[in-house]
């Protein structure tokens, strides 16, 4: 299947523990898509979706999500932290530094789908995900953790594409980043982040961000707290609705069980 999209839409890392993150790019449409493979062992993933434009389904495909509101307050607030428009930062050597470094985290994951089961391909790419959390780690020692200020939105979740990828920094960086002032890291990128300790902590996540799979391949929602008030914290992250979210899993080829989902998120 293949989607048009007016605009890039992009799915944030899926980080699972235990697993190596890959990415898939189609680049007809420049979306975005990555899932941590498991290496014989249960597989804990992260979703988180931004979405910038609507996409419309190929003639003959079941009916596509519905149309994203770009109006949406979440949208507004995912558009006002990318918007790097008038926006001066203090180190933009060190910002080149960490573009070049998601540029290295992203570049052997162009042809995932093509090596999806390839154990060497994963093994090679989690001997990469090691080197550049090693360099992640000099960067956090020498000048903290980038901030929008110090390299920009685009430095900045570049940082935290790497520290995603790592599990031995997420607590760390989660612990530095509640410690600095509100707006200095993506909304977004904090929340998935949370959501990623506190599940890998045995603790029910926040931002509906996680699912668990197993050897069936089947997403199934991680336990998460208080879900009356989730949209409303997912949207005020930069985050879309939870329905919508599920939605476009499912359109991007994942398999959902939307009875694990909670209640007011079934169909």
């Amino acid at each position: 299947m293949r989607r048009t999209c007016t605009v890039a839409l992009f799915a944030l890392p899926f980080l699972g523990y235990g697993g190596v993150v890959v990415l898939a790019w189609e680049r007809g449409v420049r979306s975005r898509r990555s899932l941590r493979t498991p290496l014989g062992t249960r597989l804990r993933l992260v979703l988180l979706v931004g979405l910038l434009a609507s996409c419309t389904q190929a003639a003959g495909q079941s009916p596509p999500c519905p149309p994203v509101d770009t109006t949406a307050p979440w949208a507004r607030t995912n558009r006002t932290w990318s918007n790097e428009s008038g926006l001066h930062w203090s180190n933009d050597s060190l910002r080149r530094v960490l573009l070049r470094l998601g540029e290295r985290d992203q570049a052997p994951r162009a042809e995932f789908g093509a090596h999806v089961a390839d154990t060497l391909y994963a093994r090679q790419l989690m001997r990469l995900d090691s080197t550049l959390a090693a360099e992640m780690v000099l960067i956090l020692d020498r000048f903290g953790l980038p901030t929008r200020s110090m390299v920009g939105p685009a430095g900045s979740d570049a940082a935290m594409l790497i520290i995603q990828h790592s599990w031995p920094l997420q607590e760390r960086v989660l612990a530095s980043a509640k410690a600095i002032p509100s707006g200095q890291i993506s909304p977004e990128k904090l929340g998935m982040l949370e959501d990623r300790v506190r599940v890998h902590q045995g603790k029910p996540q926040r931002f509906g961000t996680q699912f668990n799979t197993g050897p069936d391949g089947v997403f199934r929602f991680a336990a998460a707290s208080d879900t009356a008030d989730l949209d409303a914290r997912r949207s005020a992250a930069g985050m879309p609705p939870m329905r919508q979210y599920v939605c476009l899993l499912e359109e991007a080829g994942m398999r959902v069980d939307r009875a694990s989902l909670p209640p007011a998120f079934r169909p």
